[in-house]
């Protein structure tokens, strides 16, 4: 599991996870058009996760009355085999999207109701879905229908799904570490280690490579490393992506600690506060995360596209920051996380990036462990 680990005597630590997100085109198996603009974010993409989001984005090519959407572990083709993915379940899942409802059809397959007119964007949020029980691609295939009615007449299993209008594949990685899509068009590579990684990520699955980061600095007479008001703490980690998705790829930055910087334990607030956009010097207590220039892959003689911080998030190669709102509408503790870099709208092969995190204290600093998930989720926009 790519992790980074945040200790001290004052500091606990913090994971973040390298997760995936990309969308697949797979030959139609019927004369029906195909789904564009379409992409599936994950609230979570931990394996087993509980009460997961998963948000649907498509763009319909016919009006549509309603569409049904199938989880499978080995294929997105309409109507080819597909195993429910061990683990996986919407038997309970609901949706709050406006103007839609949904009809679990069984643990891998939900039909949703709603009205969608001819090639307009589609937004559907699907709440409380189980995660698949371990990590790999999870396959996703959907099918429109005139109404309703004839969804549920018409669709017998994914095998079968009757007489359709449109049709769309995804692809989902659920994994720890490092997700790379195989048996589609489109692919995506995202990962997280210590080191300057080596193509296509080959370096990040070793747990000798965890991204393991120590704040602080040495304590005399000890070995542990502490921080403290007169300095600000650096380690770095390393991250890389690779994907061809027309529009390219963003990577959120999500924190599980809800007053988004690091939280003593035992408290919900957080005497580490988030940086915010203003930066850190020495003696605030803050913790932040600052962007470094792009590099291509050593080796690699066909590394192309771009990897730069979102600025309009505060993010940038000069300045710590912690993008973070109260009311958790915005920022690094919103539902799927803060837009923290991106592709620049295009493809991208083996771009590196350096991530500097950083820390320090106040005198009145309360002593203690402190600690903060931090996952980095990828997206593929295809």
């Amino acid at each position: 599991m790519n992790s980074i680990k945040v200790f001290n005597q004052r500091v606990g630590y913090m994971i973040a996870a390298g997760a995936i997100l990309l969308s697949a085109i797979v030959p139609a198996l019927v004369s029906a058009a195909t789904v564009t603009a379409r992409s599936i974010e994950l609230s979570s993409s931990s394996a087993t996760a509980t009460g997961v989001t998963y948000k649907v984005d498509f763009t319909t090519v016919e009006a549509a009355g309603a569409f049904v959407i199938d989880f499978c572990s080995d294929s997105p083709a309409v109507g080819q085999v597909c195993t429910a993915p061990t683990g996986f379940s919407v038997s309970s899942a609901t949706t709050a999207t406006s103007g839609f409802t949904r009809t679990v059809e069984d643990s891998n397959t939900l039909r949703v109701a709603g009205t969608m007119a001819a090639t307009t964007p589609i937004s559907v949020e699907l709440d409380n879905i189980t995660n698949p029980d371990d990590a790999g691609p999870l396959y996703a295939r959907i099918t429109t229908y005139v109404d309703d009615s004839t969804a549920s007449t018409q669709y017998v299993d994914a095998e079968t799904p009757g007489a359709y209008d449109d049709e769309g594949g995804f692809a989902i990685s659920i994994t720890d570490t490092v997700g790379v899509s195989g048996a589609v068009l489109e692919s995506m590579t995202f990962c997280v280690a210590d080191i300057a990684i080596t193509e296509d990520c080959g370096n990040a699955a070793d747990p000798q490579n965890a991204p393991v980061i120590k704040l602080g600095e040495p304590v005399p007479g000890t070995n542990v490393v502490a921080l403290d008001a007169g300095h600000l703490s650096t380690g770095s980690i390393y991250t890389q992506i690779s994907t061809n998705a027309v529009n390219g790829a963003i990577i959120r930055l999500k924190s599980g600690a809800a007053c988004g910087g690091l939280k003593r334990i035992g408290v919900s607030t957080c005497d580490i506060a988030p940086a915010l956009t203003s930066g850190i010097t020495a003696g605030q207590a803050k913790f932040g995360v600052k962007t470094a220039t792009a590099t291509d892959t050593a080796g690699v003689t066909d590394a192309t596209g771009t990897l730069q911080p979102v600025t309009a998030s505060g993010y940038n190669n000069t300045t710590y920051a912690l993008n973070y709102l109260a009311n958790n509408s915005t920022g690094v503790t919103s539902p799927y996380g803060d837009p923290f870099l991106d592709t620049d709208d295009a493809p991208v092969n083996n771009k590196n990036m350096q991530l500097t995190f950083g820390a320090s204290v106040s005198n009145d600093t309360p002593a203690g462990l402190y600690s903060a998930d931090i996952s980095m989720i990828a997206t593929g926009k295809f």
